[in-house]
């Protein structure tokens, strides 16, 4: 088999471990991803396999130990919205990783058709993209690679999150030596200028993704490097609405506080999510949450305490209409015949009927009787 990372032109490896490659699907400047069989579980699977670009073998090596440190992590992030990483190997010294099947085309297909996304489908995808980067961050884990082409329409309506699988690897953010390699388009300041990472990151590509979805122009443009870039971010995107005038402007809110320059100021994944949900754009309902992240519902004191005032109320109200009615039962004058054949009477015709006075009730517990 040819070895997948010497960087011969030609046909595709045929195999990784049990994967058997039917065809290649892409190519980027760091890996290839194919379309592969698994001949064990008898089922597709996509196999991204990282070129490691010549590297030394000791940095050749403690990347391979990262790969597997990190892979393991991400394979323990379970989330409807998040493409499912399955293995991982070692081909010829080229880690590869394998993951789910996407049946739908990425965002950047999509965009590349000229289809645009509709305010009801940008929330869509935000929210769901937003929950699954809540979800990742809480496990420590960072994408810092969001955008179109890792954004994946499952079916439609739902939305995937790929390459989590090489989140924090050289193919979507910095090279061992510390360059940045990822996609200047989609990446804040403090990436560009200085390496940084965190969950902002993520925040601020998930914006770009959003913003270039809804007008097919990144913030920015297209940069013709790190640098470029770097010296755009010193001026404000142009405004989504300057591009698209029928963008809800509550959607195009939430994208303009995603792409503020300074990492504190945007809003954590969570809270994009919940704003977007929130926002008042007209058109088809979104999909519920997760029941993981439903909040429980508190009730303000006052409730409570009034809730809690009625119950005692009825519970004094039952004590005196027992107290009144003089023991009801068998031998204290009660004829239980009578009694079970007018039991769908009122509560004091019955206790006219089987011989006893029933007690004087005042407006409010015959209220509450009637309810009852």
């Amino acid at each position: 088999m040819r070895d997948p990372s010497s960087g011969e032109s030609g046909a595709a490896p045929r195999q990784f471990g049990r994967y058997r490659v039917v065809r290649a699907l892409g190519a980027g400047a760091m890996g290839d991803v194919y379309l592969a069989h698994d001949e064990l579980l008898a089922r597709e699977v996509a196999i991204k396999a990282v070129r490691l670009l010549g590297a030394g073998e000791v940095v050749a090596e403690a990347f391979r130990a990262r790969f597997l440190h990190e892979a393991r992590a991400v394979a323990a992030l379970a989330h409807p919205n998040v493409v499912r990483l399955f293995d991982l190997g070692f081909e010829g010294g080229t880690p590869y990783l394998v993951m789910e099947v996407a049946s739908g085309p990425s965002l950047r297909e999509r965009l590349a058709r000229g289809r645009l996304l509709s305010g009801v489908e940008a929330r869509a995808l935000g929210v769901q993209i937003g929950r699954a980067l809540e979800a990742a961050h809480a496990q420590g884990i960072l994408h810092r690679d969001v955008k179109p082409g890792n954004v994946l329409e499952a079916e439609p309506g739902t939305w995937k999150l790929a390459d989590f699988g090489v989140a924090r690897l050289p193919d979507s953010a910095l090279t061992v030596t510390g360059q940045f390699v990822g996609s200047p388009a989609y990446a804040p300041p403090e990436a560009l200028l200085a390496g940084e990472f965190s969950p902002a990151t993520d925040v601020y590509g998930l914006a770009a993704t959003l913003y270039e979805g809804l007008c097919g122009a990144t913030p920015y443009g297209d940069p013709g490097g790190v640098s470029e870039a770097a010296r755009a971010r010193a001026r404000e995107p142009v405004p989504l609405t300057a591009r698209r005038a029928d963008v809800p402007p509550e959607v195009a809110r939430v994208v303009a506080r995603g792409l503020r320059r300074d990492p504190r100021a945007r809003p954590t994944a969570g809270e994009l999510a919940a704003e977007l949900a929130d926002a008042t754009a007209a058109g088809a309902p979104l999909p519920p949450a997760p029941a993981a992240a439903a909040r429980p519902r508190r009730r303000h004191p006052r409730a409570a305490a009034l809730a809690l005032a009625g119950a005692a109320a009825a519970l004094a109200l039952a004590a005196g209409l027992v107290a009144g009615l003089g023991g009801w039962g068998p031998g204290r004058g009660a004829a239980r015949g009578p009694a079970r054949a007018d039991a769908g009477a009122p509560a004091d015709r019955r206790s006219v009927a089987a011989g006893v006075r029933p007690p004087r009730l005042g407006p409010a517990e015959r209220r509450v009787l009637a309810e009852r």
